[in-house]
């Protein structure tokens, strides 16, 4: 009796594969695509930097920016590079805001214009903080050497407390905000000279993206036209709520981070990037008011 050997049909993988090789040439294309235009971008960057740097817009001879603190001054080897992009991480209350602050504030003393771009809390607020550091904000708003951008207020429905402020609507339409920025930026750039930029914050930037692929490349944007400009731009974000890859997608778009953690009640610090350093290990960081202070580190520099 033989046996009943009934044979079905195989679904075939042709029409997979080639989906397969389809998607493999757009990529493929993509990433030639990105490559050239990185390439070009980072040239440009280089021109601009360069001239930026040989014309001397703060007049000091100098192309590092101070952080506004000594101690983390002789970490940095004299401070921020200039034209640069340096990410502040951390836990909610670390210290990545004292340095925020203590930066906008030497800046501003150093009669360099700043712009304050908020996404998650009111300009008051920062404002406060300011005047704590010994400024008045109002003044140096008046002169045109702060500006402040509210992308706050209209996302809880509420009327901005700066009267001198831009306010902007709806930062989701990705789209519109660039432009916006890159329209403040501009004007700023063309009144006063040069500007430097601090970004409260990356946190509430993500979280009103509706994906992350979408925030990723309007961070590169956005970080990009901002060095080309020649400004000094630190971005904060909070520690522990996203992928991990995220945060390191953001590094990449970085010229250097500054890493905040804390463990049994005492505070640490590292540097990662920033090409020349004396230290890249944790380093105890002593808070007192509005002064802040490092631990010891290494004197020797680690490239």
């Amino acid at each position: 009796m033989e046996d009943d050997m009934t044979e079905f049909p195989q679904e075939s993988s042709e029409p997979k594969l080639q989906e397969l090789m389809e998607q493999k040439r757009r990529l493929q294309e993509e990433l030639a695509e990105t490559r050239s235009l990185l390439e070009k971008v980072e040239t440009s960057i280089r021109e601009l930097t360069q001239s930026t740097l040989q014309g001397d817009p703060d007049g000091n001879g100098n192309s590092l920016v101070s952080s506004g603190f000594t101690r983390l001054d002789d970490l940095l080897h004299g401070g921020y590079p200039r034209a640069s992009n340096i990410l502040l991480s951390g836990p909610p209350y670390s210290s990545k805001f004292n340095v925020t602050h203590r930066f906008i504030v030497s800046s501003l003393q150093e009669s360099h214009p700043v712009i304050v771009v908020s996404l998650d809390q009111p300009i008051s607020d920062i404002k406060a903080d300011l005047a704590a550091m010994g400024i008045s904000p109002d003044e140096f708003e008046e002169s045109g050497h702060l500006k402040f951008v509210d992308a706050y207020s209209k996302s809880i429905q509420m009327e901005s407390n700066d009267k001198n402020a831009v306010v902007l609507d709806n930062v989701a339409v990705i789209s519109n905000f660039l432009k916006a920025m890159d329209q403040i930026c501009s004007t700023v750039l063309t009144k006063m000279g040069k500007y430097r930029m601090v970004f409260f914050s990356l946190t509430a930037w993500i979280t009103q993206s509706s994906e992350d692929k979408m925030f990723t490349k309007a961070l590169q944007h956005f970080s990009q036209r901002r060095k080309m400009e020649g400004s000094t731009t630190l971005y904060l974000i909070e520690d522990g709520i996203f992928q991990r890859s995220l945060y390191e997608s953001m590094n990449y778009f970085m010229d250097g981070s500054i890493e905040f953690r804390s463990e049994s009640s005492v505070e640490y610090l590292r540097v990662r990037g920033l090409k020349d350093v004396q230290s890249r290990g944790w380093i105890e960081v002593v808070r007192s008011n509005n002064s802040l202070t490092l631990g010891s580190f290494e004197l020797k520099r680690i490239r």
